[in-house]
């Protein structure tokens, strides 16, 4: 048997998971471009103006309750990370997965990462388009050479 009739007979044997794996995908496309517009009017307009990341602290005074959720957004974010990097693959929206679970997640040089992230070509032109759609100010960001390099 070659490998093409075991994919076909893989295929025929899953058409059911196959049906509800396209039903998620197309909830989860309508789902991020519903979100994104919120999501990008949630974000600070000095958020990229500092050297370091502002950081907030749910729970402030409450170590259990603290470290539960950053451990659950943590985890949160790994699923998204591995949900997006296997929608790459398959059918979804792998990089705006991918990039959501890595602006959930705490990591070390994540803020350079992002600041990089927001210089490139067009990226603050459509964050800003959106967030003037949204009736929020525009994004802004620190010259260069106040910013850690990536």
């Amino acid at each position: 048997m070659t490998w093409w009739q075991l994919l076909s007979d893989w295929f025929s044997a899953n058409e059911i998971l196959l049906f509800w794996v396209g039903i998620g995908s197309a909830v989860m496309l309508l789902g991020s471009i519903a979100a994104l517009p919120w999501l990008v009017g949630r974000i600070p307009e000095d958020y990229f103006n500092h050297p370091q990341e502002p950081t907030a602290t749910p729970f402030e005074g409450h170590p259990l309750l603290g470290f539960s959720f950053h451990l659950i957004r943590n985890l949160l974010a790994l699923v998204l990370i591995v949900a997006g990097f296997l929608m790459l693959f398959l059918p979804g929206q792998g990089l705006l997965t991918l990039l959501l679970g890595i602006m959930l997640s705490h990591f070390p040089g994540k803020y350079r990462l992002e600041q990089w992230f927001i210089r490139q070509p067009g990226i603050l032109t459509a964050l800003n388009w959106f967030r003037e759609r949204g009736g929020h100010p525009t994004l802004q960001i620190g010259r260069d050479h106040e910013l850690p390099k990536p």
